[in-house]
């Protein structure tokens, strides 16, 4: 995740941002107070703050002379984040739970300064968490991944908490208008990120619909079942490629990618079974 061009993007987008709410998926408002989010999602943030502190202590798998349980790592980090973000979010009233729930997972996953940094998200990620509780948390948190891959962790969990904060269309908006800018001069567009934009989104929204899968997700949350593998998704491809391949956003070469990108992730377990219930 390039923090530059993911810095123009947001802002480029967003004029403006409603601090007296948060906006949930779609067009469904948030009911609580900006001050309500900031104070549930720091709860939520510390207790992954100290789920990380607590992983950090144990032994690393390969350490001579070391037992069962190891420190976590990559995938497994993820989910032992995710489960325990939730499990503190499932204290809070369901109505509030579930947004307070995907902000800190969003700032909690990413070590970047992009969005505390960004004029428009900047004051509420640094009201969720100051300076000095940052510094605290990079220094434990390791390096969670999606499918292996840390950057797509950041894509996932940065749209879901751009999805709580600002709604599905920003989000999805913010994450299309980046690859298209790492296209001109960036790490290349990717489709790979682009799922992982779109399945946090997801995420998120199915949560935001119906709080009370937030339960689920203290269960049984699994990357599998939220985020499709990046394999044989195009990557790195810069502007001139892009086009020959794709055309434009507007293109039916990228629709129909697009499409089945959103078709595997509604498929997935998490969403499948979720519309069930």
């Amino acid at each position: 995740m390039n923090p530059h061009y993911y810095l123009l993007v947001i802002c480029s987008f967003f004029g403006a941002f409603d601090s007296a709410r948060a906006v949930g998926a779609g067009e469904s408002p948030q009911r609580e107070s900006k001050a309500k989010l900031v104070e549930n999602a720091r709860t939520v943030l510390d207790a992954l703050v100290k789920s990380a502190e607590e992983n950090r202590r144990l032994p690393e798998r390969k350490a001579p002379g070391v037992s069962a349980p190891f420190r976590r790592t990559g995938d497994e980090l993820t989910v032992y984040y995710v489960r325990a973000a939730a499990t503190a979010a499932r204290q809070l009233p369901e109505k509030e739970g579930e947004a307070a729930f995907l902000l800190a997972l969003g700032i909690g996953l990413d070590e970047t300064m992009t969005l505390r940094s960004n004029p428009i998200s900047g004051g509420l990620w640094r009201k969720v968490e100051p300076e000095e509780a940052r510094k605290r948390r990079v220094a434990v948190l390791g390096s969670p991944t999606l499918h292996g891959r840390h950057d797509l962790a950041q894509h996932f969990s940065v749209s879901a908490a751009l999805t709580a904060a600002m709604g599905a269309p920003a989000a999805e908006s913010a994450g299309l208008l980046k690859e298209m800018l790492d296209a001109r001069g960036g790490s290349g567009f990717s489709f790979a990120d682009l799922s992982a934009d779109y399945a946090g989104i997801a995420f998120a929204r199915s949560l935001l619909d119906k709080p009370s899968r937030l339960a689920d997700v203290e269960r049984r949350f699994r990357i599998g079942d939220y985020a499709i593998s990046p394999r044989g998704l195009p990557e790195g491809l810069n502007a001139e490629q892009f086009q020959k391949r794709y055309g434009s956003l507007q293109d039916d070469r990228f629709k129909r990618l697009q499409a089945d990108i959103r078709k595997r992730i509604d498929g997935l377990p998490g969403y499948r079974d979720a519309d069930k219930k």
